[in-house]
């Protein structure tokens, strides 16, 4: 896992919005409101969920790997800034049990390796109170994505601020034998009178339908569901994401 550069996470919320919000953001709400008692969030990023959960009441806490990050989580209007915390999803030791735990939007494909996927569902499960339930989610392979790969695309072409472009271009090099696609993000913005750029490569790990039973299995948590889509739908041919919900 690594940490995010700050131009990443400066744009992230322009970004995902437009991306993702419409997607996965009202289950995970629900999620987060819903639960009886304190509830964590895994890879809580710049707050694009916690801000709302926070909004509706929900006794929430988050943590991230990335300062910048939860430096832009941190200003969000009257968080209280104890609740965002600086950690990493394999060692965080919070002093605290909590009834729900997410970590959305492929949080967990971001633990490469086997060893690093059963330490954080160790690590995840000694911070669920009895009973208690953590949900995730990560990407239905794509096979062709996952053999092919992808040439540079453009993903967004927006503005960040007044009169300021924000384009993104992604490519992907797969490792099939590894079942690892390496991801790199080109970013090209304008700010204070002059073109600028960034990259981002990463490695994100995928899983098979299987395999997260057999992973589930190993660890000290109880499979509740798998689910194709964020609405309790099944999986069948065509799901696009694994919604993961496992149980102490």
């Amino acid at each position: 896992m690594s940490a995010y550069p700050d131009f990443v996470a400066r744009f992230y919320n322009v970004i995902y919005d437009r991306l993702r919000s419409s997607v996965d953001h009202a289950y995970y709400l629900k999620q987060l409101t819903s639960a009886e008692g304190p509830v964590l969030e895994v890879g809580v990023g710049t707050g694009r969920l916690f801000k709302d959960a926070w909004s509706a009441n929900a006794d929430i806490y988050g943590v991230d790997l990335s300062e910048a990050m939860l430096k832009i989580a941190r200003t969000q209007p009257g968080i209280e800034p104890h609740r965002l915390i600086s950690g990493d999803i394999r060692t965080m030791q919070l002093g605290k049990s909590f009834s729900r735990i997410v970590a959305p939007f492929r949080v967990f494909g971001h633990l490469v390796s086997l060893e690093d996927q059963l330490i954080a569902l160790d690590v995840i499960s000694r911070h669920l109170t009895k009973n208690g339930t953590f949900v995730f989610d990560v990407f239905v392979p794509d096979a062709v994505l996952c053999t092919k790969g992808l040439e540079p695309t453009l993903d967004f072409d927006g503005f960040w601020t007044d009169g300021c472009y924000l384009r993104r271009t992604t490519s992907v090099c797969p490792d099939y034998l590894n079942q690892i696609n390496h991801v790199s993000m080109q970013y090209e913005w304008y700010e204070n009178g002059r073109d600028c750029s960034g990259t981002r490569d990463f490695p994100m790990r995928y899983f098979f339908r299987y395999e997260l039973e057999h992973l589930i299995g190993r660890s000290p948590l109880t499979l509740d569901s798998l689910n194709g889509d964020f609405e309790g739908g099944g999986l069948e041919t065509g799901s696009k994401e694994f919604v993961v919900v496992c149980r102490l």
